[in-house]
């Protein structure tokens, strides 16, 4: 009987093994990198530097997405905006996209320490860095870690705080050691295949998904088994970073914007922006958005554009 049952498992495995082939197979066919690559901190960082690239009289825009997104996720949204104008570069964030993990890759001063590392090797002094959830944490850090590079900041739907009721079981599965591994290689892709189309509507409740969404913002590149990997050890670990970091955002002195839609079921708006950022930042400006979901990035672009408009006249 344990025979059977063992060999039973080895075929599961085996063929588990081999959706997640082809789901991968697939999925990088079907998005495969936009950009170009630096090293960073020893690994491939993949980012597309767009716009007026010679343009040396206005800070760059540096877009950071957010959990389980990539660089294409904002570039759709803003690259026709703000190209004609600005240099803009959007960045897949380490671990996420076509970037690569490196050791510690998953604290968000790190991730902030890539950004400004980057910065540098494209010759670009300072930058407006615009962060949407996770990516919202990742600017925080850039900000008291790099002022020198930081010519204003815009946070999106941020996370950035501590909030004591921890994150959803599959990230906290997909962090632990071993099963986690198994867990993003086994499972994910073949059951997140399933279960995405519903997940990405989730993430911009209670406003509609674009039509075209899950085609133009490549957002299946998580279901990749070391983007999703990576990923979930970002979330699991996240709110460790932000109770031991939050009380430096008093350190800020930048030009800063939040925007916060206030029916966000995903990252609260009392805690993260209401009560957080707005009264740890001198001067920040709150725009709290009536009706929106997680994605004021989408539905409010009119309005984030204009605020970093602004913030850029502010630098000259």
């Amino acid at each position: 009987m344990l025979k059977f049952i063992t060999i039973f498992l080895v075929l599961i495995v085996i063929g588990l093994s081999i959706s997640t082939m082809l789901i991968v197979r697939d999925i990088e066919r079907e998005f495969p990198p936009i950009g170009s690559f630096k090293t960073i901190n020893g690994v491939k960082l993949h980012y597309v530097d767009t716009g007026a690239v010679d343009d040396r009289t206005k800070p760059a825009i540096v877009f950071l997405h957010g959990a389980s997104g990539n660089l294409q996720d904002p570039l759709p949204i803003y690259k026709p905006r703000l190209e004609k104008d600005f240099r803009v570069i959007f960045v897949d964030r380490p671990g996420q996209g076509y970037s690569e993990s490196f050791a510690g890759s998953n604290n968000p001063k790190m991730q902030a320490d890539s950004v400004s590392k980057l910065l540098n090797e494209l010759d670009i002094e300072q930058a407006i860095i615009v962060g949407h959830s996770f990516g919202g944490v990742v600017t925080g850090a850039f900000g008291v870690l790099h002022p020198e590079q930081t010519a204003g900041l815009v946070f999106l739907a941020p996370v950035t705080h501590p909030w004591g009721t921890g994150v959803d079981w599959h990230y906290d599965l997909g962090n632990t050691p071993v099963l986690g591994w198994l867990f993003s290689r086994l499972v994910i892709p073949t059951a997140g295949s399933y279960i995405y189309p519903k997940a990405v509507h989730r993430v911009f409740a209670p406003d509609p998904m674009p039509v075209d969404y899950k085609e133009t913002s490549a957002t299946k590149l998580v279901l990749r088994p070391s983007n999703f990997h990576d990923n979930a050890k970002d979330v699991a670990r996240v709110e460790a970073h932000v109770a031991a970091f939050h009380q430096r955002y008093k350190e800020i002195t930048a030009p800063t914007v939040i925007f916060h839609g206030d029916q966000d079921d995903i990252v609260s708006l009392e805690i993260h922006s209401i009560n957080g950022l707005s009264k740890d930042i001198e001067g920040s400006k709150l725009i709290i958005l009536e009706g929106v979901g997680h994605k004021p990035d989408y539905v409010a672009a009119d309005r984030i554009e204009a605020e970093i408009r602004r913030i850029a006249d502010l630098s000259n």
